[in-house]
């Protein structure tokens, strides 16, 4: 009797121990199935400034609540409205409390693009904001950088889609739009992104709004390519814009 309840024990434990075993290994698939935080990233510049006046431009690095204090590479690119092609870009450097800051004196009057290009945990991301320096004419407000005019004018509206440095095939991808009107965050907005390859149909996908002007989904691209992502931005006020972005999928 002692020999088969000795038997019985042991097999006892050595089957909790195979359940343990289990359960850890799903808990660490789990893990690595988890989709990191969209990197945010908020530019502090103000809004009007003097010609030959140093300007402190500061960029607040976030991932979720946390604040990131290991960006790999943060600048600032700095350009004319309609004078993209003479951009100059300054490097910023961390201070605290994932603030990064660079210097920058402008020499003319005008209206300019502050952009910040953030390099952090395998994602990249380029908020923009304007700045007026000396005296501008209000009359005087030129397109975008690119020259594309929209078919319906609601003052400028700025586009920006982030997305991961590496995007993956079949994996689940994080993406988010980033929306500026009039240099302020446009909100109450309806955004769906249209995915395609060429000559393939599309793949619509709603996307939800967060805060301060942030819409966010996620997507899985079935397959290694080039790939089309077009934006398209509504609202009720009559608002219909939409820009595109080129995606490479490994």
């Amino acid at each position: 009797m002692k020999k088969w309840m000795t038997i019985i024990l042991m097999s006892s434990v050595l089957l909790a121990g195979c359940g343990d075993t289990g359960q850890g290994k799903n808990n660490g698939d789990q893990n690595e199935a988890e989709v990191p935080a969209i990197i945010e990233a908020v530019i502090d510049i103000p809004e009007k400034t003097e010609v030959g006046k140093e300007v402190e431009l500061v960029v607040t690095v976030k991932q979720g609540k946390e604040l990131v204090e290991d960006a790999s590479d943060v600048k600032f690119e700095v350009w004319k409205e309609g004078q993209k092609d003479s951009s100059e870009k300054i490097e910023a450097k961390h201070t605290e409390k994932g603030k990064y800051i660079a210097h920058h004196t402008f020499s003319e009057d005008g209206v300019f693009n502050v952009q910040s290009h953030v390099t952090a945990r395998d994602m990249h991301t380029m908020p923009t904001k304007t700045i007026q320096v000396g005296n501008v004419d209000a009359n005087q407000h030129e397109h975008n950088d690119q020259g594309e005019e929209h078919g319906h004018h609601h003052g400028d509206v700025s586009i920006h889609l982030q997305k991961p440095e590496q995007v993956k095939a079949t994996q689940q991808i994080p993406l988010a739009v980033h929306l500026q009107k009039d240099n302020k965050p446009l909100t109450k907005a309806n955004v769906r992104l249209e995915i395609f390859q060429e000559e393939s149909n599309p793949a619509w996908v709603d996307m939800t709004e967060r805060e301060n002007g942030e819409y966010t989904t996620e997507y899985q691209f079935p397959e290694s390519g080039n790939y089309t992502v077009r934006i398209h931005v509504e609202n009720d006020e009559g608002l219909h814009e939409h820009t595109e972005e080129a995606v490479t999928v490994e």
